[in-house]
């Protein structure tokens, strides 16, 4: 693929997303941390690019073949809210947890928060190491509060791990 125009944009991602049996391309190898991060990003560009007035799966599949398969691993990603013309209505409220031991345990404490989607998930981590009166911590989200996806990486949105209205934040101490 090196010397063909499809290596420009998001070519990559698209072909590690829904390609699972590829292990490498132009010459590298793919970690599972990339192949993680790029069947989010495609889910999500997908998700953005479908009507908002026709059901969302079923136009999801039809773009992404793989995308029940994905979203069952990753959870559906967050939809672009209609008229974000305020910082208002782009926060979404969400309940922070604090747990001890797993993502699984019960809360020792929690507390509701509104935050910015675009937030990042570095400056998430005061907010926790204030909560969590520790340095040292695990963060996990969920939509459903069964499946939980770790926000291990420091430099993305939290918006990338599907943060919406609801949403259940858990700080694993």
């Amino acid at each position: 693929m090196r010397d063909t125009p499809l290596t420009q944009g998001d070519v990559r991602a698209q072909v590690v997303a829904r390609l699972p049996q590829v292990t490498k391309l132009d010459g590298t190898y793919i970690t599972p941390e990339e192949r993680t991060e790029m069947e989010r990003y495609c889910l999500a560009q997908c998700a953005r690019s479908v009507n908002p007035d026709l059901p969302l799966l079923e136009q999801m599949v039809k773009m992404f073949p793989r995308a029940h398969e994905l979203i069952e691993k990753h959870g559906m990603p967050s939809m672009p809210r209609k008229n974000e013309s305020t910082l208002k209505s782009r926060l979404a409220k969400v309940v922070i947890e604090i747990v001890e031991g797993t993502v699984d345990a019960d809360r020792i404490r929690s507390e509701t928060r509104s935050l910015i989607p675009t937030m990042l998930v570095r400056q998430l981590r005061p907010v926790a190491v204030k909560l969590a009166k520790t340095r040292t911590f695990r963060i996990y989200l969920s939509n459903d509060n069964e499946r939980w996806v770790e926000m291990d990486n420091d430099t993305r949105p939290i918006s990338f791990y599907g943060i919406e209205d609801g949403s259940v934040i858990r700080i694993v101490v």
